[in-house]
């Protein structure tokens, strides 16, 4: 007999089993075995409800019920009912200490619970448990592998998973956590031994291809692993997908009217490549940018790629033509995606003003503790409301900060888009009547493109939040300045600019310093050497800046480089770069993250803002001038490189910019050896940071809303979008 036919006859006689079990619960409702029996029938039926609610009439008639209580466990993990699992878990231990099955399921309660510290302090106690069966240990052994993998600990892991397989060399979870780890940590000749053997086993099979694709794409072997890639994409969901090759993505991240991504070997290379790069590793540095066409080939053919994301590629010194056909193949394909959906959606735009007064709409994931809400916290409630309405659309939860509160306090309402569908926030938007829609997310982590793919509003502009190009003919305008988006970018560029008269980055001139009378020496800086520092991400920093930096240091005696802490494998690969180029490691010195009131205090502490080449210094760069910190820079030849010296620019400090990177090394030295033109600079800073536009939001938030009126009139006058011009002291209102 067929293996589907006895399962169906063997489902039938549990049926009859069930019903005969249900009529004699009727007739014996004290009989716990009667109630015990109908929850394994229940169970074996794939009915959990059922099942708990059996369980609980046994624990109810035999409360210290050992076989029942751990049913209740694994019934709740069933429904995801986590809080609950745990408490039974400590029930049953409660009852039996050295309960291990009770230990194992109390581990997975708290994984899921998000209390993995708890869950690997658990599994520890279990693994000193005298007398563990071998299969048990294994058990326990598999489940430390996943939490310090979590953490990731990887080269613990690893020992772990050897260390598991040395008990049971053939468990085939613990071989594919072995392959798994060892690609992690780009072991990729080792993970593909063996990877065979797993993949013929059923329950490894899937895990163990997307290991082989994975370690095949990053030892280049591209062709192999796009067979194995195509395969997947056509039997698996993509949410499994996306759980193996892109593990940091949250639950609900990627929604079902999304347009997925892609997985390619080139794409699955460079995703390697840029987690190599948060952590300052740059070992495949020349072969990606000796290669970058080739590479970002798969975006350009199939629109949406994991690891040619645009927002990734911004940080890479490639032309501007090839990064703007990467975010205009993504816009195509997103819009393609989308155009079914939209003929589905009753979508209206408003035509007229609501009482004289624009409706603008503000669409980010960044209302939170985030770059982007440090600058922007004070922008939307200082707009006009004779003359404006604003409505914020938020795309992540609440994260309970001050700047997630103030954001939404500034405006006239806040609507939560986030647990909507891309289809759902769309026409949440258009109920909001808004005429001009802005994004202030771009494509960066988060991002929603298909929201305005939908074009919920007739006007939608580009401000703040991404610092390039989306390439999508949705979005037709970009909020900018003649610095970050001079003429010869503009052919790059799928939105025209409407030049702000100053920088085009809003900066909050409320912004909190404390004032705790911090010193060099409470945060482990020289008292008397000079202080260089940095407090961009990891994924700015590339060779040439750092090698220019340690060029610095060379010159500079006994000067130091202060740093963000990002990660401890960044630091040290930085403290192993800075020594290979013949500085001393003690030399690079790294702050914790601190709230953001008590960094710009320490941040005081700094002589000189080293800025970075390829992504200059953006909300980072305003920190250092809102506390009178001078900053260098290079302005390069992309929007993202050229923010700093529009800050700069605006400030009246053109001295600061450099073009290459050799004047770059010479000024800097310079002022680190002349305290007194440093001090100069740094009392013009202090004397023209509250004169100049730069820090004064309300005036730039004039100049704002004379750009929304523009487009306004523009869009009612039917004009094709062209580039536009604000004047310092020009004046929009409301077409009659």
């Amino acid at each position: 007999m067929q293996p589907e036919a006895q399962a169906a006859l063997r489902r039938v006689w549990l049926k009859q089993e069930q019903a005969r079990f249900q009529q004699r619960s009727q007739n014996h409702p004290d009989d716990a075995q009667v109630w015990r029996q109908l929850a394994r029938n229940c169970w074996e039926l794939d009915e959990i409800e059922p099942a708990l609610a059996a369980l609980d009439r046994v624990l109810t008639l035999q409360p210290d019920d050992g076989e029942g209580l751990l049913g209740r466990i694994v019934t709740c993990l069933a429904l995801n009912r986590n809080e609950e699992a745990l408490a039974a878990a400590l029930r049953l231990l409660r009852l039996f200490p050295d309960h291990v099955d009770a230990r194992l399921q109390q581990i997975e309660a708290l994984r899921r619970l998000g209390r993995s510290a708890e869950a690997l302090t658990v599994g520890d106690e279990l693994l000193a448990l005298p007398g563990l069966a071998p299969a048990t240990r294994c058990s326990a052994l598999t489940v430390k592998v996943v939490l310090l993998g979590g953490f990731n600990q990887n080269e613990k892991a690893l020992a772990v998973a050897k260390e598991g397989l040395a008990l049971v060399p053939n468990d085939p979870m613990l071989g594919l956590h072995r392959a798994t780890l060892q690609a992690r940590l780009g072991q990729f000749p080792e993970a593909l031994a063996g990877i065979d053997a797993l993949i013929a086993a059923p329950e490894t099979r899937f895990g163990a291809l997307c290991v082989k694709a994975r370690a095949l794409a990053a030892l280049r072997r591209f062709d192999e692993a796009d067979a194995i890639l195509v395969d997947l994409q056509e039997h698996s969901p993509h949410p499994s997908l996306e759980a193996m090759f892109e593990p940091r993505r949250l639950p609900g991240e990627t929604l079902p009217d999304s347009l997925p991504k892609r997985y390619t070997a080139r794409g699955l290379y460079l995703i390697d490549f840029f987690n190599a790069r948060a952590n300052c590793d740059w070992s495949e540095w020349a072969a990606v940018l000796a290669n970058i066409d080739d590479l970002t080939a798969d975006a350009l053919r199939y629109g949406f790629v994991a690891g040619i994301e645009p927002f990734s590629l911004l940080t890479l010194p490639i032309t501007p033509a090839r990064q703007a056909a990467v975010a205009r193949a993504q816009a195509t394909a997103v819009a393609a995606h989308m155009a079914p959906i939209r003929e589905t959606l009753h979508i209206e735009w408003p035509t007229v003003l609501n009482h004289g007064r624009l409706r603008i709409g503000y669409v980010s994931g960044d209302f939170r503790n985030h770059a982007t809400a440090h600058l922007a916290r004070k922008l939307f409630r200082t707009h006009d409301r004779s003359r404006f309405e604003i409505v914020g659309f938020s795309l992540r939860p609440d994260d309970g900060s001050e700047y997630r509160r103030d954001s939404a306090a500034g405006c006239d309402r806040f609507v939560e888009l986030f647990g909507l569908s891309n289809a759902e926030a769309a026409v949440r938007i258009t109920q909001e009547e808004i005429h001009i829609l802005v994004d202030m997310h771009g494509y960066t982590r988060f991002a929603r493109p298909e929201i305005f793919a939908l074009q919920p509003a007739p006007v939608q502009v580009s401000f703040l939040g991404y610092p390039g190009t989306l390439g999508a003919a949705c979005v037709p305008y970009i909020i900018a300045d003649q610095v970050v988006l001079p003429d010869e970018l503009r052919p790059w560029f799928s939105e025209q600019p409407v030049y702000l008269p100053d920088c085009y980055q809003v900066n909050d001139d409320e912004q909190p310093i404390a004032a705790t009378g911090v010193t060099r020496a409470e945060v482990g800086l020289p008292e008397n050497q000079f202080v260089f520092c940095c407090f961009n991400h990891f994924r700015k920093i590339d060779p040439e800046t750092f090698r220019v930096w340690m060029r610095i240091l060379d010159q500079v005696p006994g000067s130091v480089l202060w740093l963000q802490a990002d990660s401890v494998q960044g630091m040290d690969r930085l403290r192993r770069e800075a020594g290979a180029r013949g500085v001393d490691p003690a030399r690079l010195m790294f702050a914790p993250y601190l709230p953001k009131a008590l960094h710009l205090e320490r941040l005081r502490l700094a002589d000189l803002f080293l800025d970075t080449f390829v992504y200059n210094a953006h909300t980072t760069a305003s920190d250092a001038l809102w506390v009178d910190l001078p900053i260098v820079t290079l302005r390069g030849g992309s929007f993202q490189s050229r923010v700093c010296a529009s800050l700069l620019g605006t400030l009246g400090l053109p001295e600061l910019i450099t073009d290459h990177s050799a004047a770059f090394e010479v000024l800097a030295v310079a002022l680190a050896h002349d305290p007194e033109r440093l001090q100069g600079l740094r009392a013009r800073l202090r004397a023209r940071r509250l004169m100049e536009p730069l820090f004064d939001t309300a005036r730039f938030v004039r100049g704002l809303e004379r750009s929304f009126w523009l487009l306004w009139d523009c869009y009612h006058a039917n004009r094709q979008p062209e580039p536009l011009y604000l004047q310092k002291d020009s004046d929009f209102g409301p077409v009659v």
